[in-house]
């Protein structure tokens, strides 16, 4: 993990800024450690209120939520990125609508497909500690074949272990096959990095986000947590990617 992502994590940063202010304390600028040691836990408290970070997720998703496949226009090809795959087993009733599947851009890609929005399909991630050395690439496969997806209309790129390389070895395989129109199916809150990648590496892209599934128990707006620390710290790694992606 590199610096930067780590310094998403609320926590992190906090801990750095009171560090700095022990530091700017022993050489007696006072109240300039006090400013600065008061700033660094309001940062993590900030982060940890559902409202706060909420208005964070959304900032970044708000733009794709409540899309569906049957408004896109035509492409040449829908492109599936790994990550927040879901239980493999979920995908075992064949069924692309089952409640278990609300927010999963697996399911989704396969209502696109459905939809009949695009006549191939490729998947793109490569192998992780988390997915025990087998590609992401190859799991989602095997669950759209689940999903009534044929197998010939699949592609994989198996290679791929984060956003940029997504795009880039996309693009390599879409220039390949002579697809110029693509539909891009992740995350809401991923979207506009992956997007921006997307349009770099020379294949630009239609947005297709799964509705993320609606909690049983919002939490309390002003009521802090560590969950929500770590929610946040997801939107803020989004954030530091997207300018990374912009301007990098």
């Amino acid at each position: 993990m590199s610096a930067a992502a780590w310094l998403t994590q609320p926590l992190h940063a906090s801990a750095v800024g009171l560090a700095l202010a022990a530091l700017v304390w022993l050489l007696h600028w006072r109240r300039s450690a006090l400013a600065l040691g008061v700033l660094a836990v309001a940062w993590s408290l900030l982060w940890s209120l559902p409202a706060a970070a909420g208005a964070l997720r959304d900032s970044l998703q708000r733009g794709y939520l409540g899309q569906s496949a049957e408004g896109l226009p035509q492409a040449d090809v829908i492109v599936v990125l790994g990550g927040g795959i879901g239980r493999v087993s979920a995908f075992a009733r064949g069924d692309a609508d089952a409640p278990e599947l609300a927010g999963n851009r697996v399911a989704a890609a396969a209502r696109a497909w459905q939809a009949g929005r695009a006549p191939a399909m490729l998947v793109s991630g490569g192998a992780s500690a988390s997915t025990r050395g087998v590609s992401e690439a190859a799991i989602m496969a095997d669950a759209l074949v689940e999903l009534g997806v044929p197998r010939a209309a699949l592609v994989l790129e198996d290679a791929s272990g984060d956003t940029r390389a997504n795009a880039e070895r996309s693009a390599r395989i879409a220039a390949e096959r002579g697809w110029k129109r693509a539909i891009l199916v992740t995350s809401a809150l991923h979207m506009p990095r992956a997007l921006q990648w997307f349009q770099r590496a020379g294949l630009p892209a239609l947005p297709l986000a799964p509705e993320p599934p609606v909690a049983a128990a919002p939490p309390e707006a002003w009521t802090p947590s560590m969950r929500t620390l770590d929610e946040s710290a997801q939107a803020l790694r989004e954030y530091a990617g997207l300018v990374v992606a912009t301007f990098g």
